[in-house]
């Protein structure tokens, strides 16, 4: 979705004071080893907590969950009302690829997957009240020893509030690298690192029950992080998505 457009809609409907966050300045942590030998994270915008937490709200929450390192996938849901979260349901990996990461713990290509993990649900028009909790996930991720995070966003306004997110962890000396499928949006508010994918909302790591695809997304996620250098990198991935497999669409 183009930015202005988002902008306007979101102005009209729900925020009237809404503006995105632009940024100059690009935060940078180097990454001083190899991923094979970093704690991992998940960081998410897509609304995922477990089935037992309470629910996200709609609009402009700013709360976080806190889910465990081995938490399985089916113990897990999403609430979100701005992108179409059936296909996510079926396969939590497409947006929050926590078995995945821990294969590639058990593969050796990680050194450990984080015993804690985060997710927001990031339609929040005013962004402003993300300053405070980012900074206390980036505290509770120091605690666990994390070095490398990798942040996936939901709806397109979540990927600004993924990018605002992601400065603030590398701001506080956190390694991390970002998916987008919203490109415009994101290079507005300057994050690190991102890859993009040209996939539709709910899934930037591939579609459901499609697990080989999945993780040759992530490790490309790993590698390309290993090879940026230039603060606010973007790369686009060669991935396409599959016509076999019906589309999620975005409510925005």
């Amino acid at each position: 979705m183009h930015p202005a457009m988002m902008q306007e809609y979101i102005r009209q409907l729900w925020a009237p004071d809404f503006h995105y966050a632009v940024q100059e300045r690009v935060p940078w942590t180097p990454l001083t080893r190899p991923v094979s030998a970093c704690v991992v994270a998940l960081v998410t915008c897509g609304g995922v907590h477990g089935r037992h937490d309470p629910p996200f709200a709609e609009v402009d929450d700013c709360s976080y969950r806190v889910i465990a390192g081995h938490t399985a996938l089916d113990e897990l849901t999403v609430t979100h009302a701005f992108y179409e979260v059936a296909e996510t349901r079926r396969d939590l990996n497409t947006i929050f690829p926590l078995e995945h990461l821990r294969y590639l713990a058990q593969q050796g290509e990680i050194g450990a997957v984080a015993p804690r993990h985060f997710s927001f649900m990031g339609f929040i028009p005013h962004w402003q009240g993300l300053y405070a909790p980012a900074r206390e996930v980036a505290g509770s991720l120091r605690e666990d020893g994390v070095e490398v995070v990798i942040l996936t966003p939901g709806s397109p306004l979540c990927h600004h509030s993924t990018a605002l997110i992601q400065r603030i962890l590398e701001e506080e000396g956190l390694v991390t690298v970002s998916l987008t499928l919203e490109p415009e949006i994101t290079a507005l508010v300057k994050p690190p690192r991102s890859l993009f994918l040209h996939f539709p909302p709910g899934c930037p790591v591939g579609e459901p029950l499609e697990p080989e695809k999945q993780l040759r997304i992530l490790r490309e996620v790993l590698t390309e992080l290993q090879r940026m250098e230039e603060p606010g990198s973007m790369v686009k991935t060669p991935f396409k998505w599959s016509k076999t497999c019906s589309t999620p669409q975005c409510k925005l």
